[in-house]
């Protein structure tokens, strides 16, 4: 027979890793969203300093949001050839997503500028 003590340890590290999982989240796509959204708008700016095509510019940052995942929320390249670029992703929670003082935490949005090279 399996001991009340066992139990609880089972049911306590279970708890404690939900709770890690759900708070450690937003933080991980936080830091991935961070590199892709750098890369998208490097990436860009490169292909913009290639031929001034915004098109294909934009194009570039779509297929970098669009290799993890994320969503392409803004892309604008300003008079000084500047790129900006904003991409959104959803972080995974399976509980806190769904209370309005913490749904927010897993809506992750990110910005990044870059000079075409």
């Amino acid at each position: 027979m399996i001991s009340s003590w066992l139990v609880k340890i089972v049911v306590g590290v279970a708890l404690v890793g939900l709770a890690l999982f759900e708070v450690g989240s937003p933080l991980i796509t936080k830091a991935i969203l961070d590199s892709q959204v750098h890369d998208a708008a490097d990436n860009a700016a490169h292909e913009y300093f290639q031929d001034h095509d915004v098109g294909r510019a934009q194009a570039v940052a779509q297929q970098e949001a669009d290799s993890d995942h994320a969503k392409l929320d803004a892309f604008d390249i300003d008079e000084q050839g500047t790129v900006h670029v904003t991409l959104s992703k959803q972080a995974r929670s399976y509980v806190l997503h769904n209370f309005g003082p913490t749904k927010e935490w897993y809506n992750v949005r990110l910005s990044a500028t870059a000079v075409p090279k």
